[in-house]
């Protein structure tokens, strides 16, 4: 008799060992994983973000150039003109997100000029080296006046800087949008 009561009690310990240690390596399964999910959870997060953010510039960017196809004159020199930036900034505004730089370059007036906001354009933030149309001799319909707005946008305000840690840093970085329109000022 002695014999039948050892052997439910091994059988039990067993079973008791055999569960904290599959308990122990479903732990440690999980620690191994779960850097790799919240990596992969915070990329979704940012560049869902960043791309949802970059349709809102390119939205304002649109809306800039249209205000600069109509406007009656632009200037040759100087700042981009208040209504354009006016515009632009109102239309970002209504997301959260301040521009960066605002560059408007036009062939209005016979050659083509660059304007740029007041502020110092940071270096990764220049207009397309693509020229714009040219412009049309006098009496003929080659060629056509045209305006385009540049929109440089930090990468800070369109998605949070959470991929930091990981190596993945936005900070510094600028992000630009261009649209050209037809002028019909």
């Amino acid at each position: 008799m002695a014999t039948d009561t050892r052997i439910p009690r091994q059988a039990s310990r067993h079973r008791e060992m055999r569960a904290c240690s599959r308990i122990g390596s479903v732990m440690v399964e999980f620690l191994l994983v779960m850097p790799i999910l919240l990596i992969v959870l915070l990329t979704v997060i940012e560049f869902g973000m960043f791309f949802s953010n970059m349709q809102q510039v390119a939205l304002a960017c649109r809306v800039g150039a249209e205000v600069a196809s109509q406007s009656g004159s632009l200037p040759n020199t100087g700042p981009v003109p208040t209504n354009i930036t006016d515009a632009i900034g109102q239309q970002l505004g209504s997301s959260g997100i301040r521009y960066g730089a605002v560059i408007l370059q036009h062939n209005v007036n016979g050659s083509t000029y660059t304007l740029t906001t007041p502020d110092s354009l940071p270096p990764s933030c220049s207009p397309p080296p693509t020229d714009l149309p040219p412009t049309p001799p006098p009496a003929t319909n080659y060629g056509r006046l045209s305006v385009r707005i540049t929109i440089c946008v930090p990468m800070t305000e369109l998605a949070p800087n959470c991929l930091a840690i990981f190596g993945f840093d936005l900070s510094g970085r600028y992000a630009k949008y261009s649209t050209t329109f037809r002028y019909e000022g």
